[in-house]
């Protein structure tokens, strides 16, 4: 059975007692403990009456509703309630549920104060349950809410048991009809009838705008940024039936064209029109299907990275036992939420690659390697023998440089792709990244752009190709709402007289100042009456040869170590001591180097190497890069430099102790000069045969 408990007023009623044992307890430092007290303890309140604060209250107990420290100190004493069901499920007297076999059993999920329980439904479980709760009651001054609270209980559960269980705990109330996390705590067979609240939502939301005068431009962000936000926690969970996908876009387009509800419009653009890019005609309106598959993406990232997370052990325990998340193929018997993310592992392999390590877990011909920003691998048949071949089969052991021989050998034609990566000298594994971010991480944002440009990808680059929207349209120095009118013109949907006979309205279609045929053209330029407006306007009555030009500003931004044209880089480093003398410099150069940001993490690496080989053990490394220094100093990372950045982080693992630090190029100039007379001399000097 679960058990579905509410605490009532969880904040108000944590003891302070309580709180600072907490934090005493999971290791704070006791002056660090005395600050959140303090600021815990320090609040008062007063009563508000007739718009005028009146008298003053100073509570005993309870964390603030509001402050953002709070919810982070309310988590922290949920963990004893946490620790508690784990000792229980340690003894064997509170046992959880397990969804497969040899694999963890849950007993409780905490989300804020709502909490599952996952018990048997015998006399012992209640009893320990009972306890547990009892004796965090005591300790923290919570309180269940048994009002509030439910029991769902298995099919096969006898009546006799369940009144047993209800009398147990005192909960009399059955699951299956409340919400849990704003979604229903039952899913039964039609999806359809339970996520049809969401569309009650979006359209109650709507309507209660529709009676406001909103401008289009204002329509635009309500519409992109809170109508379509409102089932976006629904969409990372579950997959949404394709038939409530068009009944909420239907909901959207209704409040776009529609003035009010009982007044309707024309739909002037297509729904697929709007949901394409601004960049190609659309409105970059959200596709609900693909925005949902971009959400349910980024659970089977999570999965694919995380294996060994809860999430991961429970479901990949239970669907994946005979093959990976990438493999595994689809059955009869899956949950609607395993669904969902076997929909978001589609979108994941649309832009999934590897960052090479070692290279042996890489297969040449079956994985995507050749690149770190797009999706490419050799174009096959490979030959009989040359089927199992790794990318470890095309590194040097001994150096972890690539075996120029062998590429040869094998894949001629790639040799220069392949040479521009940068695999890793100190055999880090091979790792799967997300291709459309330079992180390497997968976001909704590029999950989402690479599902939407997979559906309509010819669409986007034939309006690409016949007008300029970001040039002629967004960028102008305008008001949003004149934009807005600019786009509506260039897709002809302004209700001129031709285009309602076009759609078969029954109207004149003849201008109402002079005659002629209605049409955009004719309205704004062909009009004697819009001729007339025109020859009003100061700014067209100057000639041509008045008219000042601008020159077009080319500007060249090139790094000193290293050439775009031939991918090579110099390298330069100095040693110097707390006073300043040098002790030691020196500089080098190579080729095939693909950005000035791999130049600069080269140089790092070089550099370190040979301090150790001088025997410096205590370094302070100043570099002019500060993107390279953020890599270094945060957990962010970019795809390729990977293999350089996992080298760094050994060769420092060797030495004493080491910093990364920014310094301006005009106070790096010693190493800035010695690498680019390094560049010099490897550009100039004749290619050696390898």
């Amino acid at each position: 059975m679960a058990v579905k408990t509410d605490m009532s007023k969880a904040y108000d009623r944590i003891e302070w007692d309580f709180l600072r044992e907490v934090l005493t307890r999971f290791g704070f430092h006791s002056m660090w403990v005395s600050w959140i007290m303090e600021c815990v303890s320090s609040v008062s309140y007063t009563f508000l009456i007739n718009g005028a604060p009146q008298g003053g209250v100073l509570p005993s107990c309870g964390l603030r509703q509001g402050d953002p420290l709070s919810p982070y100190l309310f988590i922290l004493c949920t963990e004893v309630l946490s620790g508690l069901c784990n000792q229980a499920q340690d003894r064997g007297t509170l046992a959880g549920i397990k969804v497969a076999r040899g694999y963890p059993a849950i007993n409780h999920l905490l989300f804020a104060d709502d909490t599952m329980f996952f018990c048997r439904s015998d006399r012992d479980s209640c009893t320990e349950l009972m306890s547990i709760l009892n004796r965090y009651e005591a300790a923290s001054g919570q309180c269940i809410n048994r009002t509030k609270s439910a029991i769902t209980f298995s099919f096969k559960t006898l009546p006799a048991t369940k009144d047993n269980v209800k009398n147990a705990l005192g909960i009399a109330n059955e699951g299956g009809i409340g919400k849990y996390l704003g979604l229903s705590d039952d899913f039964g067979r039609k999806k359809r009838d339970i996520f049809s609240m969401i569309v009650d939502r979006i359209r109650q939301r709507a309507h209660s705008w529709s009676s406001k005068l909103l401008s289009g431009a204002g329509k635009l962000v309500l519409l992109k940024y809170v109508l379509v936000m409102i089932p976006s926690y629904a969409m990372s969970c579950f997959n949404l039936p394709q038939s409530l996908c068009k009944q909420i876009q239907s909901v959207l387009t209704w409040f776009w064209w529609d003035l009010k509800p009982e007044i309707r419009r024309l739909c002037w653009v297509s729904w697929e029109k709007l949901t394409m890019p601004k960049n190609a005609g659309g409105l970059g309106f959200c596709d609900i299907e693909h925005f949902n598959d971009a959400l349910l993406a980024k659970l089977a990232w999570r999965l694919l990275k995380h294996p060994d997370s809860l999430l991961g052990q429970i479901l990949l325990g239970k669907y994946c036992r005979q093959n990976d998340l990438l493999s595994c193929s689809s059955s009869g018997a899956m949950s609607h939420g395993w669904r969902g993310i076997l929909a978001g592992r589609e979108v994941i392999k649309r832009g999934l690659g590897w960052a090479v390590g070692t290279g042996k877990d890489i297969n040449v011909w079956n994985e995507n390697w050749l690149s770190t920003g797009e999706v490419s691998r050799p174009i096959g048949p490979p030959n009989f023998q040359d089927q199992d071949l790794t990318v470890q089969d095309l590194i040097l052991p001994s150096t972890g440089e690539w075996n120029v021989s062998a590429i040869r050998a094998h894949l001629p034609q790639y040799e220069d792709t392949i040479r521009l990566l940068q695999p890793s000298a100190f055999e880090m594994q091979d790792t799967l990244v997300w291709l459309p971010e330079k992180s390497g991480s997968y976001t909704t944002k590029s999950g989402y752009a690479l599902a939407k440009q997979h559906g309509t990808c010819q669409e986007t680059e034939e309006a690409l190709h016949h007008f300029n929207w970001k040039t002629c349209v967004w960028s102008i120095a305008t008001s949003p709402k004149l934009k807005l009118f600019m786009w509506k013109l260039s897709h002809k949907a302004l209700s001129v007289g031709d285009a309602l006979v076009r759609r078969g309205i029954n109207v004149n279609g003849e201008c109402k100042r002079c005659g002629g045929r209605e049409s955009e053209i004719h309205v704004f330029f062909h009009c004697p009456f819009a001729a007339k407006v025109w020859d009003l306007l100061p700014a067209l009555q100057k000639s041509l040869s008045s008219t000042a030009t601008i020159p077009q500003l080319l500007e060249s931004s090139k790094h000193g170590a290293w050439d775009a044209s031939s991918k090579k880089c110099g390298m330069g480093w100095t040693f110097k001591d707390k006073a300043g003398l040098l002790l030691a410099q020196g500089s080098d150069a190579r080729g095939y180097v693909k950005s000035v940001l791999m130049a600069e993490a080269l140089a790092l690496k070089t550099a370190i190497s040979a301090a150790i080989h001088l025997g410096f053990l205590n370094l302070r490394c100043l570099s002019d890069s500060s993107s390279l220094i953020s890599l270094l100093t945060t957990d962010s990372s970019v795809t390729e430099l990977q293999g350089i950045l996992h080298d760094i982080r050994v060769l420092s693992s060797s030495l004493l102790s080491i910093s990364f630090a920014f310094t301006p190029r005009a106070s790096n100039v010693c190493a800035d000069g010695l690498a680019k007379s390094a560049l010099r001399l490897f550009v100039n000097s004749p290619p050696l045969i390898e």
